[in-house]
């Protein structure tokens, strides 16, 4: 029999809560249930009792019975909340039927001056850890008890921790309890222990198997200081590793801050190499108040890997590299110093975890996931979760599950059955619904997790072509930078700075996005980062008796004129007032939205343009001025080519569509039947397409949740990029950047199947917050012109014209790069595979 708890413990014999929906009960699992590819449903499953008071520390399941333990005095049977006539006196633990949430009205072990912090099973008793002075009125009976089925006290089991217990587990006949106490007592013998020992899981008596002293603080100024603390601990399914965390700063006279794994395999435990320096003083700047930020962790049901929690209040986050406020994993036998992952809360606690192979659920008091660059409000990438989460556990990105909880200090128990997640926490409401302090979401009745095609090879290979370059360009002008160069993104004449060419205004710079939808798609991003405001008047020498239009460009960024009538200003050209009373926002149709104007003339040698405030200052963000007497660029078209098993194509392009505009097209590729795409407007866009038939559905911008206060972004350099695929291996968009050698990736969250109906609008796509380089083995992707992922491999076009490979794995390059066509065609804004 596989047993293992913590404070969520472990299920045996018959599962809970499906008779709660009017099926019978199953035999169940062993906690840390493999939910396969299901997530839980998002509405709480009726017929739960309420805990009236405290918080809900630790649920298990025992045969047909729950119990759980807390801060509680007072539990009442499942129906109306606010009727306290039913209230039953229940000391910190208490147990009701999994099937039909009915309280047990005989068991009653009565926990009394303390709590219970933690629960266990051997499948038939339950063992409590805690702070508790006594048992059933009894006081020898303090901070760890083993109570038969009934709830008394098993009085064989003598040991008195001589501080407080945070963990208990037990595992295959090994049971295990950490917390405070530097000794324990037991049959009148005191063994110096070091905050986690061993016990007989019948006597109580340590066992000196198992000798590691946990030593040492953390944070020597924090709230216990001098005083080292098991926090909590996990072991792995299959009892050869115990994962620990806690205030300590060594363990067996070795450096562990604040995390370690133990080796259980021997017949004698010793410490593993797992080890990272993330924990320590040097790489901490969390809060100094706590003397460990750690909070909780749980391993996944096959034993690879384990997910921390912790507290620590926002420290600069992604900007700082620190892991307050963070939930993170880390692989069991890891070697390297960092986590597999981290995904910010942006300044809030998570509690309680729970890794179901599917997801890894967490509760506490965050408000948000996936926000590294702000503290205590939504910052670039935000997505609201309030006080409990499904995270990935490849990448940690969010589910668009999402229930909601109150929030208060957090769900400090999540224990996950074959059937279901049990959520015990320290607030009544629960996705809207009244849930006194505990609640369960079933499995039956959920979602799965979005599951994505893997493209192979031989395949057909999509690539939006490059438009010819614009041969009418007369002049180009980034208002508001008096020397640098913007670099054309149609192949055209770059942007030049505004030195020499303007009499009057200042230079103002912004960071925000800005909705290009309302301008010509060769506009770079960049131009409206800038403007030139005030007063001015701009000379531009073109030849006389050329037939020119004057294009002008327009985006409103300043807070203080972001509504209609804020601002207003006239602008003439040679002496033509063109634009009279002219307000952005109006014409735009917004704030930080983009407006060209434009204006035909015949130049008398000299351009000369004028903008003169009305209501508050003038503006300008760039000029451009075409020859009308020529046409512009050819269009860019999307084509289709056959590859082998190399990538080496077997046969010449067709044109698949050239109606629309893919000259603008910055990067592609095509997951679940969507085609994903950036564009030169710095926004990412989702649309159906038919691999088959070249068919496309309508564009739909991707929400990469701006900051809501200012509009700023996630670093994600869209309007550059040269390539972009999506690995199914790793949930990462990986993607290059032009004129930049190393190959970047950001997470991703694939919208769809995670919830009931795809169709929702809680069927969305997430884009990771944060960007990193990978390991691109030594291979350059500076040349690169569309790259894709297909079998195994990196096929990438380039500007001289040849498409290369090289193999991709694990998220890394793992070899050289080799040219398998060399014909010079392959040159895209976007390449992708065909999926399958």
């Amino acid at each position: 029999m596989h047993v293992r708890s913590s404070r969520r413990a472990v299920a045996t014999g018959i599962t809970a809560a499906l008779a709660l929906v009017g099926l019978a009960a199953t035999p169940g699992q062993a906690f840390n249930a493999d939910h396969g590819d299901g997530l839980v449903a998002e509405m709480p499953q009726l017929g739960t009792p309420h805990v009236m008071d405290g918080s809900v520390q630790a649920i298990i399941q025992v045969g047909s019975r729950i119990i759980a333990t807390g801060t509680f005095t007072s539990v009442s049977p499942s129906g109306t909340y606010a009727d306290t006539s039913d209230d039953l006196v229940r000391n910190g633990i208490f147990a009701f039927d999994a099937a039909t949430g009915v309280i047990d009205p005989d068991y009653d072990p009565n926990l009394g001056n303390g709590t219970g912090n933690s629960l266990a099973t051997d499948g038939t008793n339950v063992f409590v850890g805690g702070s508790f002075g006594m048992v059933g009125g009894e006081k020898k009976y303090k901070r760890v008890v083993k109570l038969n089925p009934s709830g008394s006290a098993m009085a064989q089991f003598k040991v008195t921790p001589k501080s407080v217990v945070n963990e208990v587990g037990y595992h295959d006949g090994r049971l295990f309890v950490g917390g405070g106490f530097p000794t324990l007592k037991s049959r009148k013998v005191v063994y110096e222990i070091g905050h986690l020992a061993e016990l007989d899981p019948v006597r109580g008596t340590p066992l000196t198997s198992f000798d590691l002293p946990f030593t040492g603080v953390y944070n020597p100024s924090g709230s216990n200081p001098g005083k080292t603390n098991v926090k909590r601990f996990d072991v792995s399914p299959d009892g050869t590793r115990l994962a620990v965390i806690g205030n300590f700063g060594a363990v067996a006279g070795q450096t562990r801050s604040q995390v370690a794994v133990i080796d259980l395999s021997g017949a004698t435990a010793t410490l593993a190499p797992f080890f990272t320096n993330r924990f320590d003083r040097s790489h901490s700047v969390c809060a100094q108040a706590f003397d460990t930020f750690t909070r909780d962790l749980d391993f996944s049901p096959d034993g690879s890997y384990f997910v921390v929690s912790t507290t620590g209040a926002f420290a600069g986050g992604a900007n700082n590299n620190t892991l307050c406020d963070t939930v993170s994993r880390w692989e069991t036998g890891q070697t390297g110093n960092d986590p597999t992952w981290v995904t910010y809360t942006g300044g809030d606690t998570t509690y309680g975890v729970a890794v179901t192979g599917s997801a890894v659920y967490v509760g506490g008091h965050m408000r948000w996931e996936n926000n590294p660059f702000q503290g205590d409000q939504a910052g670039p990438g935000a997505i609201p979760r309030e006080g409990i989460a499904a995270l990935h556990p490849v990448n940690g990105m969010p589910f668009a599950w999402n229930p909601g909880r109150d929030r208060g200090v957090g769900a400090q128990a999540l224990y996950a059955t074959a059937d279901g997640l049990w959520v015990g926490s320290d607030t009544t409401l629960f996705n809207n619904q009244r849930r006194g302090r505990i609640a369960f979401l079933p499995l039956a009745g959920g979602a799965t997790s979005p599951s994505v095609t893997t493209a192979t090879l031989p395949n057909d290979l999509f690539g939006a072509t490059y438009a010819e370059a614009p041969t009418n360009v007369l002049a180009r002008i980034n208002a508001g930078d008096a020397f640098g160069t913007t670099s054309s993104t149609d192949g055209g004449p770059s942007w030049s700075g505004h030195f020499g060419l303007v009499s009057g205004g200042l230079s103002g710079f912004y960071s925000s996005s800005v909705d290009m939808s309302g301008v010509p798609s060769s506009t770079p991003t960049a131009v409206f980062q800038r403007e030139r405001y005030g007063d001015q008047d701009w000379n531009l020498n073109i030849p006389s008796g050329t037939p020119i239009t004057v294009r002008l460009y327009f985006a409103n960024q300043s807070s203080s004129s972001s509504s209609v009538g804020d601002r207003k200003f006239d602008v003439t050209v040679d002496g033509a007032l063109v634009l009279d009373d002219f307000d952005v926002v109006e014409a735009a149709g917004g704030h930080r939205v983009a407006v060209m104007a434009s204006y035909s003339t015949v130049s008398d040698g000299q351009v000369d343009i004028d903008l003169d405030g009305v209501v508050g200052s003038a503006f300008i963000d760039a000029i451009e001025i075409l020859d009308s007497s020529q046409a512009g660029a050819a269009g860019a078209e999307l084509q289709r080519r056959p590859v082998d098993a190399t990538g080496a194509p077997t046969g010449p392009a067709a044109t698949v569509d050239d109606v629309e505009d893919w000259s603008g097209v910055r990067g592609g590729f095509l997951l679940n039947g969507d085609l994903y795409y950036g564009r030169t407007d710095n926004n990412l866009y989702r649309r159906s397409f038919d691999a088959a038939t070249g068919a496309l559905g309508p564009a739909t911008q991707v929400d990469l949740h701006d900051d809501p206060d200012n509009g700023n972004r996630i670093p994600f350099a869209i309007s550059s990029m040269t390539g972009m695929f999506f690995d199914p291996e790793t949930f990462r968009i990986y993607y290059t950047v032009s004129g930049d050698s190393r190959l970047y990736y950001r997470y991703f969250m694939p919208r769809g199947a995670d919830t009931p109906n795809p169709d929702d609008t809680a069927a969305t796509e997430y884009v990771g917050a944060q960007t990193f380089t990978a390991d691109a083995g030594g291979v350059s992707f500076s040349s690169a012109a569309g790259l894709t992922l297909a079998g195994g491999r990196i096929l990438y076009g380039s500007s001289d014209g040849s498409l290369r490979s090289v193999p991709f794995s694990g998220g890394r390059v793992t070899g050289p790069a080799t040219v398998v066509s060399g014909d010079g065609t392959w040159r895209f804004r976007a390449l992708f595979a065909g999926e399958g």
